[in-house]
């Protein structure tokens, strides 16, 4: 299920399958000179950073393996599945190791649970999408970060892989002026801030001298 998803999302983003084995799929996206690589990955068990970029390179096409820019423009991610949450402390330091190393690809790991599976049985990148766009399910996310949720993982997913973009609704934007104003009028700065607005950054002088005298005038009231 979690490979369908970022599946989908990849091909959401541009992306086109290339090559695919039983545990491997590699994909690319060609957007006039720029082409940027993706590798979707099941790990079956945890293993060194240097054992995970030999088993890649050693399944990676041709046609792949060949482009100059192949390794350094390519997200490998990885799937790996742990039967409770609970376990990832025990995979954390290995986890973080692969995710660090520097060498040939970006690395992520994305690792789920049995719980996040049934969460998101019969779900796709698009329900996915509306998930992570629902405020009400964000405000309980936000309240129990830790369970197993449809907006957990879809979360996790848009977390871990920051190239994904972030679905967003265009509404009616508030001057920062008038909310600058409202948060001063709050905190009873309106005197002080109509000080600063006299000034500009060319009078940083004046504008000390001034909120000085402002001081000293209201520690003599």
């Amino acid at each position: 299920m979690i490979n369908k998803i970022i599946d989908e999302a990849l091909i959401a983003h541009k992306f086109t399958i290339e090559h695919a084995s039983d545990l491997t799929r590699f994909y690319k996206r060609e957007s006039g000179s720029a082409i940027r690589f993706a590798i979707l990955h099941k790990l079956d068990e945890l293993s060194t950073p240097a054992e995970l970029n030999a088993a890649i390179n050693q399944s990676a096409p041709d046609s792949f393996l060949s482009h100059p820019t192949f390794k350094k423009n390519c997200d490998l991610i990885c799937i790996y599945h742990l039967n409770k949450l609970a376990e990832f402390k025990n995979h954390e330091e290995q986890i973080f190791a692969i995710e660090e190393d520097p060498h040939f690809f970006k690395k992520y790991i994305l690792y789920y649970s049995d719980t996040e599976v049934a969460a998101i049985q019969d779900y796709s990148f698009n329900k996915l999408v509306t998930t992570i766009s629902d405020k009400s399910q964000f405000s309980n996310y936000k309240d129990d970060p830790l369970a197993a949720t449809q907006y957990s993982v879809a979360a996790k997913i848009f977390i871990k892989l920051p190239f994904l973009e972030l679905p967003f609704t265009k509404g009616d934007l508030v001057s920062l002026r008038l909310q600058a104003g409202e948060v001063v009028t709050e905190e009873g700065l309106d005197e002080t801030y109509e000080i600063i607005q006299k000034f500009t950054s060319n009078n940083i002088d004046e504008l000390v001298k001034e909120l000085i005298a402002n001081e000293l005038e209201n520690s003599t009231n």
